[in-house]
């Protein structure tokens, strides 16, 4: 009698246990991958403005205004990242040359950083302000069409929101 109580409470138990593990799916639809591209830009505003649906975040204020305090706290402080070199010369046109260079870049990218600098001996310019080495390398690819010699370099940037 208690072998079979015993076997029969084991197979209740796994009933049990398959029933609570849900293996349904929920479909959600693919928005695309979110980078370093959206600068400042408030992860709740991404969520309520969602094309083809709609996100409900149920938290307290309180969670909210610690969330942008701590991103306020954070702006104007460096981290590592990448940028890319298009331009570094030290030749006689190179002043004029890195200007240029970098009025193009800016009007043909508005919504890219472009650096102009000056290390002795060298003039150079930089585009952007990259996390992740992947984001820099998508950049890359299309200013090199143009700019061949660019090429992706760790550097500090700029510490940005989500």
């Amino acid at each position: 009698m208690n072998k079979l109580l015993c076997i029969v409470s084991i197979i209740l138990a796994s009933a049990v246990s398959l029933k609570a593990q849900d293996t349904s799916k929920v479909d959600i639809p693919y928005q695309g991958a979110v980078d370093s591209s959206l600068v400042n830009t408030s992860v709740f505003s991404l969520l309520s403005s969602s094309a083809g649906g709609s996100a409900v975040i149920d938290q307290s204020d309180a969670v909210r205004s610690s969330f942008e305090r701590y991103i306020s706290s954070r702006r104007g402080k460096k981290s590592y990242g990448y940028k890319i070199l298009v331009y570094s010369s030290n030749s006689k046109e190179a002043r004029g040359a890195s200007s240029g260079i970098a009025g193009s870049l800016k009007s043909k990218y508005p919504k890219l950083n472009v650096y102009r600098s000056f290390k002795t001996p060298f003039f150079m310019v930089h585009v952007g302000d990259f996390r992740t080495k992947a984001d820099a390398m998508k950049v890359l690819y299309e200013l090199q069409s143009t700019y061949r010699q660019a090429k992706v370099i760790k550097s500090t940037i700029g510490w940005y929101a989500f």
